[in-house]
């Protein structure tokens, strides 16, 4: 068979294969889900807990077949970024559009460039992009948070003082502000209501966000239950704190730019000219594969390669001390 039409019809195999789970999690696993709700409402308080619980480690068949195949630890780890990044979506699901986005982007690149070479690079192309984007998601929707929380403690500062209590105020601020904040206070208001404690539920908040200002508030809030005090002012205080990191921030931010930009640059530009070479010119590289020879860790590697490598630790070594430098924590 024609190595060509081997690869498409695994490409068509693999997104059959994506379309017939995507069928079943919209018709089947959605409906189940229901059911299963409807149910844990409908009994006690007991029954409703172990229910959520179940339906929570619940797996489906694929999540069971990359869970033995790439471990437990790497599918929980996964899930929690997912979660991090608010993307709704299942680890095996992610794992699956990685996996369909590098099958596509092999077959583009080998018939567009008519080469091997742009196939495999837009194939590591499209299986890392996912990952970028969770990555570049979280990263904007915890600062987002960040800018968003010193309102909401003096908005939750202003309902102590008319009288209102700590819960009583989080759901205020819960309908008064905008998404992120918004969706994470009712998720919080919601545990507590399925039977978490205040202290439970704010723990799975910190992890879910990973900020270092949300972890101020926590632990002032868990300070000031355990010792006593204003919980008032102690809000106040901590929005005052917070606000004045955000403005040392961000002059920290402007006066590094250059340096970041800088960072970029010199990190990137060879590697995106090497891909580009590559793309047009797959045999440019190829003289740096033969003679001279050198015996590098006891094996005979081609010196061309070699100095290649070199070349890039450099860089990576370079991009490391700027990122370290600019690198600035308040």
């Amino acid at each position: 068979m024609d190595p060509a039409l081997t690869i498409v019809w695994i490409g068509g195999v693999a997104l059959a294969l994506v379309l017939v789970y995507g069928v079943y999690h919209l018709l089947v696993r959605r409906k189940v889900i229901v059911s299963q709700r409807v149910e844990t409402y409908a009994g006690v308080e007991n029954e409703a807990a172990r229910a959520a619980e179940a339906e929570l480690r619940q797996r489906t068949r694929v999540t069971g077949w990359f869970g033995r195949l790439l471990g437990g630890g790497y599918m929980g780890r996964l899930q929690e970024r997912l979660v991090q990044a608010d993307v709704p979506m299942r680890a095996s699901e992610i794992i699956l559009l990685r996996l369909v986005l590098a099958g596509i982007g092999f077959l583009l690149g080998s018939y567009s460039f008519g080469n091997m070479h742009s196939g495999v690079i837009l194939a590591v192309l499209g299986f890392v992009a996912p990952a970028i984007y969770l990555t570049v998601r979280h990263g904007r929707r915890r600062a987002k948070f960040v800018r968003q929380l010193s309102d909401a403690l003096m908005l939750l500062t202003n309902s102590l003082r008319a009288g209102y209590g700590f819960l009583k105020g989080l759901e205020l601020i819960a309908k008064e502000m905008d998404d992120p904040i918004s969706k994470e206070l009712k998720r919080l208001l919601h545990e507590v209501n399925l039977g978490a404690t205040i202290e439970q539920a704010l723990a799975n908040m910190g992890r879910r966000l990973n900020s270092a200002d949300l972890d101020i508030v926590i632990s002032a809030y868990l300070v000031q239950k355990d010792v006593g005090g204003n919980l008032t002012e102690v809000t106040e205080k901590v929005a005052e704190t917070i606000r004045e990191r955000l403005r040392i921030q961000g002059d920290v931010k402007v006066l590094t730019s250059q340096g970041r930009f800088s960072g970029y640059v010199v990190g990137l530009l060879p590697f995106v000219l090497v891909l580009l070479i590559l793309m047009e010119k797959p045999d440019y590289f190829k003289p740096m594969l033969g003679e001279p020879k050198m015996f590098f860790f006891g094996m005979e590697a081609p010196l061309g390669v070699l100095i290649l490598i070199g070349a890039g630790l450099w860089q990576v070594v370079g991009w490391y001390w700027i990122y370290k430098t600019v690198s600035i924590k308040v």
